[in-house]
Parts: C-alpha cells; sequence; structure tokens
C-alpha cells in the first residue's frame, strides 16, 4: 500500500459539510414539532372534553387524531423534500 497523505478539507468543502448538518438539524426539529405539536394540542383537548362531560374517551380519540394529523403533515413534508431534490 501506497502511504498517502490525507488532503486537508478545502474551506468550500466544510461550508457544503457545515450548510448540510444544519438542514439535517432543521429537518429534524420540524419533524418533532410536527409530531409533538398536534398530538399535544389534541391531548389537552381531550382532556378538557373529558372534564366537561364525564367521560373518559375524548383523551383517546385525541391521541389517535393527533398522531394521524401528525402522520399525514410529515407525509406531505417527505413527499415535498422528494419534489424537490428531483
Amino acid at each position: 500500500m501506497e502511504n498517502q497523505e490525507k488532503k486537508p478539507d478545502s474551506p468550500e468543502s466544510k461550508s457544503k459539510k457545515s450548510a448540510a448538518y444544519y438542514l439535517l438539524a432543521e429537518m429534524g426539529i420540524e419533524f418533532a414539532l410536527i409530531l409533538a405539536l398536534p398530538l399535544l394540542a389534541f391531548i389537552f383537548l381531550g382532556k378538557w372534553l373529558d372534564a366537561k362531560t364525564n367521560k373518559h374517551f375524548f383523551v383517546i380519540i385525541g391521541i389517535l387524531l393527533g398522531l394521524t394529523i401528525s402522520w399525514y403533515m410529515i407525509y406531505r413534508k417527505i413527499n415535498d423534500l422528494k419534489n424537490m431534490l428531483k
């Protein structure tokens, strides 16, 4: 094997890597918020409705509705990203 020295990354290469890391971090935070916000909103709405009506199934409905809306929003976001990368 040849003794190959590792070339230092150019400033342009470092900035591209840095931009890619920031983009991935931004997407991760966005997906986390897309999942958490509707879920929390519908759970609290379900708890409020449970307290008002003395029935205990609105929280479960809120969880299911929040997960469904979150899933749909993530699905749309992934399709938008796929179309953008084409």
